[in-house]
């Protein structure tokens, strides 16, 4: 939630550290005036709040709790390796190619429902982000009915599409690093064995479709078409993250990435992609353009930005489905 909409008796669900690691004000503790006024003066913008009646909503994670510690094992040993021992990092890449397999094989049958499960992390990380890209990417794959070859070289790619601005990849002080990871990481996944498709996407995960991209400029169909969907999910993946940070309308972000179909994104994928990701999770504390505040208790495929919202009053609830209801939009996302 953002500071802005904390109030005095909120109990926080998380502890509260700045960003040099001091604890400012642990977990349990119930919030006041004076504690929210010096969260505002030390520049601290979202906190965790308990919310027993949101988390009695909380979707079941689409992925299980082994296959997610399976994949952020092998994950954090590649991104923290300082050796150039290449037997230890095909062991890890091993690992995580039969994790990308079970990924597959658990979305898969849950696709008809898919915008009802927990897709994305909440938590900020690089590994959090590789997960959530590899997943949104996963889900687009299987709703366009990609092979499984395919869908194969997407999950790889997507997980590894960052995997370039790992230690493993960085020479100590390197210059450049931001605009030169996608070749690093092209590389290191050639040395490493992996499929000249998975090496693709990580050098070209931030290609533009009108050749505004970098490392190489490319444009169109010259882009490869796994690389033009792991680049939509990454960019949605942390335009989110910093809407939610901002408190900035989510509507925005897909408004704003549609409005650059055929410009940044391909079209067709774009419009792909939103048809099967939940822009509000299901158990997200909401606010209408009504001035109601309520719960998402329901996702549809093809209606990401419509979801059903249960509204709380004095005399009990009701659910408005907003697929049928035009007039009202949802204007903030006040706890996700």
């Amino acid at each position: 939630m953002r500071l802005n909409n904390a109030k005095p008796g909120m109990v926080l669900a998380n502890d509260v550290i700045d960003e040099r690691g001091n604890l400012l004000l642990e977990e349990g503790i119930v919030l006041t005036e004076t504690y929210i006024r010096r969260l505002q003066k030390l520049g601290i913008h979202q906190l965790a709040i308990r919310d027993p009646y949101a988390e009695s909503l909380r979707p079941r994670d689409i992925l299980t709790a082994e296959l997610r510690q399976e994949v952020f094992t092998c994950f954090e040993a590649l991104l923290t390796m300082t050796t150039k021992d290449i037997q230890a990092e095909q062991h890890y890449y091993r690992r995580l190619s039969h994790a990308t397999d079970s990924i597959i094989n658990q979305l898969e049958p849950e696709l008809p429902q898919i915008m009802d499960y927990q897709i994305r992390c909440l938590q900020p990380g690089a590994i959090h982000h590789a997960v959530n890209v590899c997943l949104l990417s996963v889900i687009t794959g299987l709703y366009l009915k990609l092979p499984r070859p395919v869908l194969h070289d997407l999950a790889m790619g997507a997980l590894l599409h960052d995997i370039g601005r790992s230690s493993i990849a960085v020479p100590a002080n390197a210059p450049g690093q931001d605009k030169l990871h996608p070749l690093r990481g092209q590389k290191l996944l050639q040395q490493c064995g992996m499929s000249d498709i998975i090496a693709r996407i990580a050098a070209e995960h931030h290609e533009h479709y009108d050749g505004s991209g970098f490392p190489a400029g490319l444009t169109g169909h010259t882009i490869h078409p796994l690389s033009r969907l792991v680049m939509i999910a990454n960019d949605y993946d942390l335009s989110v993250t910093r809407a939610v940070t901002k408190g900035t309308p989510l509507h925005e972000v897909s408004e704003s990435m549609l409005s650059l179909g055929n410009t940044r994104y391909d079209l067709n994928l774009l419009k792909a992609f939103f048809h099967t990701v939940a822009v509000y999770p299901i158990g997200c504390l909401i606010r209408l353009n009504t001035g109601q505040t309520g719960y998402v208790v329901k996702n549809r495929l093809h209606f990401p930005l419509r979801p059903t919202v249960r509204i709380i009053d004095a005399s009990g609830y009701f659910d408005l489905n907003l697929v049928y209801r035009p007039n009202i939009t949802i204007t903030e996302l006040i706890e996700a």
